[in-house]
């Protein structure tokens, strides 16, 4: 363990460091962190909301990729809109990359037609990325007859392990109250990144594109007039550089339990994961758990990847949530 865990190192880093072409962390629970996904959901719930989130990623390593973050936001009428800030911080392998992120963010909310209404967002970052030297490992540390390890040369070439950068981001929301669909577009500026001083060996974040849309449907059984459950079909696309994502699933809810069954696939139609989701929601909190099944070339390998989010709602909503979050159940007639 202790060598796959300073492979995965070497590895990771080489990447990173060599041919970075930026990759942003990728979270399944897209709505229950949807500062994340799109500026434009700061305030839309109506009420104060503080999300927590945690995401362990191929459980088979030594603490692969790790990654926490916080956020909370509110509507505020003076403005038209909602503020937010949403935290982030990224381990990777073990600790050896490690990542922060501050985000401030505001929306603002428009009533288009009578039925669908637009908020259009903006968010403003600062990123802290830390190397941490004494964590590398290099072939020429190690002596091959007795495993010693000594100072590398490639440590000359490190000559500013930590670098940070102002980001920029925005995007927009347009729903109603059965359907929903956003854009946004982050690292606008697509920010420099180097460990090294010298520029050449540099790469630019690329900037990440992503759309998403969905619809919040009531199901009626029997003919009935009461409502049975709530099912959400939902699709996520994500570009960024030479990375490519779509996610496509369906959530159901009913009386506080919500489950849902997600697809992860690449532009080329090869497989990634099977996203599956428990969750359960009360009055002023919801727990998400959900655990990505590995379909592709590592399913034998990562041991998949666990991902809990915790929401709280601080106070009595004013008026009833129209956007695609997990809620309490509804029996009335006609009602989402």
């Amino acid at each position: 363990m202790r060598f796959r865990r300073h492979y995965l190192v070497v590895f990771i880093f080489a990447i990173a460091f060599y041919n970075s072409k930026g990759q942003d962390v990728s979270f399944s629970q897209f709505y229950a962190n949807p500062l994340y996904l799109n500026p434009a959901f700061a305030g839309s719930s109506g009420v104060p909301r503080v999300s927590v989130q945690y995401r362990k990623q191929w459980h088979a390593f030594n603490n692969a990729f790790t990654t926490y973050s916080t956020s909370i936001d509110f509507p505020v009428e003076k403005l038209r809109g909602g503020i937010g800030l949403y935290l982030m911080n990224d381990l990777q392998a073990d600790g050896a990359l490690n990542a922060y992120q501050v985000n401030a963010l505001y929306a603002v909310s428009v009533q288009m037609t009578e039925e669908f209404r637009m908020n259009a967002g903006i968010q403003v970052g600062f990123n802290q990325n830390t190397l941490g030297i004494s964590r590398l490992i290099f072939a020429d540390n190690i002596d091959v007859n007795f495993g010693n390890h000594g100072v590398s040369g490639e440590l000359a070439y490190l000559t500013d392990p930590d670098y940070s950068y102002f980001d920029l981001g925005t995007g927009f929301l347009i729903y109603n109250e059965r359907y929903f669909g956003g854009f946004s577009i982050d690292h606008l500026a697509e920010p420099y990144q180097s460990y090294t001083s010298n520029s050449e060996s540099g790469t630019k974040l690329k900037r990440k594109y992503t759309a998403h849309l969905g619809a919040r449907l009531p199901v009626y059984l029997n003919g009935h007039y009461r409502k049975k459950f709530d099912i959400s079909p939902q699709l996520i696309v994500q570009s960024q550089g030479v990375f490519h994502q779509i996610n496509y699933g369906l959530l159901a809810a009913k009386r506080g339990l919500a489950v849902g069954t997600w697809f992860r696939q690449n532009f080329g139609l090869r497989y990634d994961a099977v996203i599956l989701l428990i969750g359960f929601v009360r009055n002023k909190w919801q727990f998400t758990y959900s655990y990505d099944l590995v379909v592709s070339g590592l399913s034998g390998q990562s041991g998949g990847t666990s991902e809990v989010s915790l929401v709280f709602m601080l106070s009595g909503k004013k008026k009833a949530n129209v956007l695609p979050f997990y809620e309490q159940y509804n029996e009335k007639f006609g009602e989402m």
